[in-house]
């Protein structure tokens, strides 16, 4: 699965949040456990075992919030791989970690909001892109 001349797949996944330090918004930090549990159910599945796989941990500054809670797989957003949409939602942690009233990404799939990004979405997206790359 996934060799082309002998070269494996490569897959870079992204995750971005904001660094809040010992601070975690429950909703970015839920995203992270989700992406490492299907990480791991994906590879004791042998089905990472032809991968190269990277994952970043990008940490944003505040005033790049607006993209906080973003997974990219291979510079591509989730929700184009899988046709979902992006919308905002109150993030009531982020707010009162500010003080101010803030808004996060979520996930909208099928009339379902998802402020994590839970666990099949991403596993649906993943191996929707190691597909592309058969």
């Amino acid at each position: 699965m996934g060799y082309e001349r002998g070269e494996p797949s490569r897959i870079v996944i992204e995750w971005r949040h904001v660094d809040w330090g010992d601070l975690q918004c429950g909703r970015c930090s839920d995203t992270g456990t989700n992406l490492w549990n299907v990480i791991v159910e994906l590879s004791q599945g042998n089905l990472l075992d032809e991968v190269e796989l990277e994952v970043q941990n990008t940490l944003l500054p505040m005033d790049r919030i607006a993209e906080s809670n973003t997974l990219l797989i291979n510079g591509i957003p989730i929700e184009h791989i899988i046709g979902a949409d992006i919308t905002s939602t109150d993030c009531q942690e982020c707010s009162d970690f500010t003080g101010e009233p803030i808004v996060c990404q979520a996930a909208e799939a099928e009339r379902d909001i998802f402020e994590a990004i839970p666990q099949e979405v991403l596993r649906a997206a993943i191996l929707k892109a190691l597909k592309r790359q058969q």
